[in-house]
């Protein structure tokens, strides 16, 4: 049976389009389906808790249908302790799972591979908590100028009008200018494994990465990988605003981790303290404005097709 959990609304109705192609193609083959459409934000995270909870039958299937932030919501609300087999179905404008997991952004394949899987995984989840709410993330988990960028794009009306011309990307290349030249810059206290603290100034963003991509392709931390059981760390801090730019752009092909501001860290918990109040994000979507993060990886991966 595949239970399958639809935002339709995803990249400005792109959602509910395609699901009505893999819906048509459901009963068409005469599979056993139910489908709820979500209703709106965070409506996804009680959906897959309520299915995934006591009851579940480990012969199912859930299946997203939606973009990273509606996939976001299923994992987050997912009951760890049952065994889930998850399927996905990308639909939205960035698809930086899809990318960093090797699976196939194209809707329809997505629908056969699950239907007919040959590669089923496993994926870490990652959790950062802070004093006043605990997120999860499959991709990343951010702080500053990255998570300032998600912030602005979720209720950018700019995002809604390019997104029905599959332009969506440009959403954040806009949004990027417009708050790097104005966003503040913090101090960090980083502990990496409960190691002694490292300082950071004037620091730009931090992206814990379970993933490689983040932001519809920044290749961030290129050797992340979904289930080796440790979070990548990247922290950009101490150049000029424009050395920074440099680095950002280079890091869409991954050839900016050897730049002066650019340090990467591999570890399997981290705590920072940041001198400053700033957006945090989880898999682009809004965590909050935290001055405090700890960031680990839940003990339960998530089982998942690949294709």
């Amino acid at each position: 049976m595949y239970h399958i959990i639809v935002n339709p609304k995803s990249s400005s109705g792109r959602g509910a389009r395609i699901w009505t192609q893999v819906r048509r193609e459901l009963v068409r083959r005469k599979i056993p389906f139910d489908a709820v459409l979500t209703r709106s934000r965070g409506h996804a995270v009680r959906l897959s808790a309520k299915l995934t909870g006591k009851g579940w039958d480990n012969a199912d299937t859930l299946v997203v249908v939606g973009g990273d932030g509606t996939l976001n919501e299923v994992l987050d609300g997912i009951c760890l302790s049952s065994s889930v087999t998850v399927g996905y179905i990308p639909t939205g404008s960035g698809n930086d799972f899809a990318r960093g997991t090797g699976m196939s952004a194209d809707p329809m394949t997505a629908l056969e591979h699950i239907l007919h899987p040959s590669t089923v995984g496993m994926i870490d989840v990652g959790q950062v908590s802070s004093p006043h709410r605990r997120d999860r993330f499959a991709i990343s988990t951010g702080i500053g100028f990255d998570a300032a960028i998600c912030h602005a794009a979720l209720s950018s009306p700019v995002k809604n009008a390019l997104n029905r011309f599959h332009l969506g990307k440009l959403t954040y290349a806009a949004l990027a200018l417009k708050i790097f030249f104005t966003c503040p810059l913090a101090d960090f206290t980083v502990s990496f494994d409960h190691a002694n603290p490292i300082h950071f100034s004037r620091v730009y963003f931090a992206a814990v990465m379970n993933l490689p991509y983040e932001g519809g392709g920044l290749k961030f931390c290129p050797h992340a990988r979904r289930d080796d059981g440790m979070l990548d760390v990247l922290i950009v801090s101490g150049v000029s605003r424009l050395h920074a730019a440099v680095l950002l752009l280079a890091a869409f092909s991954g050839k900016h981790t050897h730049l002066p501001g650019s340090r990467l860290f591999r570890c399997r918990s981290m705590n920072l303290k940041s001198s400053l109040p700033l957006p945090v994000h989880t898999d682009g979507e809004s965590a909050g404005i935290q001055s405090e993060l700890f960031v680990t990886l839940e003990q339960t991966p998530i089982r998942i097709i690949l294709s």
